[in-house]
């Protein structure tokens, strides 16, 4: 294709009755646009005017067009393409924006880098519209800002965007919270930020305190993240202001994600945290009442979150004794009493309380504590509870009690419980549910796998187990059929 015949196709699109048309040639003839014709293309100004009022699919058709041809042209960036995205940014209609912050997540997505300039107006033009694709232009912002983070005009259009309403405010919290995850240091030069956003968190508004407190858990990832939360005294300002007040139904909105505020901080920082805010945890274990499903399917899953290292382990058996005493109790009657998608998060709450505490060595003290909590939950020293939930048809709830099974079974108590239960090996090695389903069939195949490699079990036991790992996870038996001629 020559310029001519592109100059001709660029008319025609710009004309409503032959857009159309025009889009479908000019994507047949793609494997003909070199680079120049390429490069007087983005310059055309009936490329504009289609852009400008082409619909949703016309859009997706074009950036098909323009931005495979850039990544193919320009797999190093080009001044060019930047220059045709950043008037895509500046153009009056939100859509044509929207079209250019497509360009921009096409390079960043394939590494290849986007100009400064392009990156400010996206924070200066994107961030503030309504009709924006939010996750698209975060992970641009994610991914693009860290080698121009401490450029002052990054930090100057990033401020100057918070005077825009809560939603917009919102997203620079969390591009900003997300980016110093994996860039702690740059946490002293986003202090007008930070502090926005807590000013934010002492409004009265539940739906943007909610919002703000689980941007903020983000910071709990890293050891300067965690001395901040610390040093602006946040723990106790979230427990004032959420924890000790009367629940009401406003209320109700903050306080899931005040319940993950603590937990983060006590699965990332459990040596820490634990010491130095112990009440947060008696916090917890008053949400875990039945008055409140939702509430407690919430309390549930940070108990977890707090038991599930070693150090979080310790302090619920040294310092919550009669609390989980009386939690373990009360579990199997919750447990039989909820609707299968809370009985897949329950079942999550005691695997974690079950493990051994991911990439952390299994002592004999993390060994007692959970042979203890366990014996305490079923009153029994067999998994027969576990292989009740095993025997449920239904795969989440089947998946949910083989990876308990797997963390219990990490333990030596474990494996003689699953040698105690009457039938557990027969029923764990019939094959006749696998097709069911599949990630629950690969899954059960590697739990086997494990329980195979246990010295603890007897010879018989592992000699079945590893028969069916050799088989493999999807092994189905042949099946013989005989034939009588002559219908004798």
């Amino acid at each position: 294709m020559d310029v001519s015949q592109l100059e001709h196709l660029m008319r025609n699109l710009a004309i409503k009755e032959t857009r159309t048309n025009s889009l479908d040639m000019l994507e047949s003839k793609l494997a003909d646009v070199n680079q120049d014709v390429y490069e007087v293309m983005l310059c055309s100004e009936s490329l504009f005017k289609f852009l400008a009022d082409a619909d949703c699919d016309q859009h997706t058709t074009a950036s098909r067009i323009i931005y495979d041809k850039a990544l193919e042209f320009f797999p190093n960036g080009s001044p060019i393409f930047d220059r045709f995205v950043e008037r895509c940014l500046t153009h009056p209609k939100n859509s044509v924006k929207q079209f250019g912050l497509r360009g921009a997540a096409a390079m960043v997505y394939h590494s290849s880098p986007i100009s400064l300039n392009t990156v400010l107006l996206i924070i200066k033009y994107c961030l503030p519209m309504k009709e924006v694709y939010v996750d698209t232009m975060l992970n641009v912002l994610v991914k693009s800002l860290p080698p121009i983070f401490t450029e002052p005009t990054v930090q100057l259009e990033l401020v100057a965007v918070l005077q825009f309403d809560e939603t917009v405010r919102c997203r620079v919290y969390e591009a900003v919270c997300t980016i110093l995850e994996k860039h702690p240091t740059y946490m002293e030069i986003v202090g007008p930020i930070l502090e926005s956003a807590l000013a934010d968190l002492d409004k009265d508004d539940v739906l943007l305190q909610s919002s703000v407190l689980q941007i903020l858990t983000q910071l709990l990832t890293t050891k300067e993240g965690f001395d901040y939360i610390e040093g602006i005294d946040l723990f106790r300002k979230v427990y004032v202001n959420f924890v000790s007040v009367k629940v009401t139904p406003f209320m109700r909105f903050v306080l899931p994600n005040a319940l993950k505020f603590y937990a983060s901080a006590a699965l990332i920082q459990p040596g820490r945290f634990l010491q130095r805010h112990p009440a947060s945890v008696d916090f917890i274990f008053d949400q875990t009442s039945p008055e409140d499903p939702m509430l407690m399917a919430i309390a549930y899953d940070c108990l977890g979150m707090v038991g599930s290292t070693n150090e979080g382990k310790i302090f619920l058996s040294d310092n919550q004794k009669i609390k989980m005493e009386k939690f373990l109790k009360e579990f199997p009657g919750v447990l039989h009493s909820s609707t299968d998608v809370y009985k897949v998060r329950f079942i999550q709450c005691i695997t974690c309380l079950m493990s051994g505490g991911g990439t952390e060595s299994i002592d004999n003290r993390i060994t007692c504590i959970t042979q203890e909590w366990y014996e305490t939950m079923t009153e029994c020293k067999d998994l027969e509870m576990v292989l009740t939930l095993f025997k449920n048809p239904f795969p989440d709830i089947k998946m949910a009690s083989l990876k308990l099974l797997s963390a219990i079974v990490d333990h030596r108590w474990g494996q003689l419980f699953f040698q105690n239960t009457a039938c557990f090996t027969e029923h764990l090695l019939s094959r006749r549910l696998d097709k069911a389903n599949v990630n629950v069939a690969q899954f059960k195949y590697d739990v086997i796998k494990k329980l195979s490699l246990c010295t603890t079990l007897e010879s018989f036991v592992t000699d079945a187990l590893k028969q069916y790992v050799t088989a493999g996870a999807f092994h189905r038996e042949a099946q013989v059929e005989v034939v009588i001629e002559g219908g004798q």
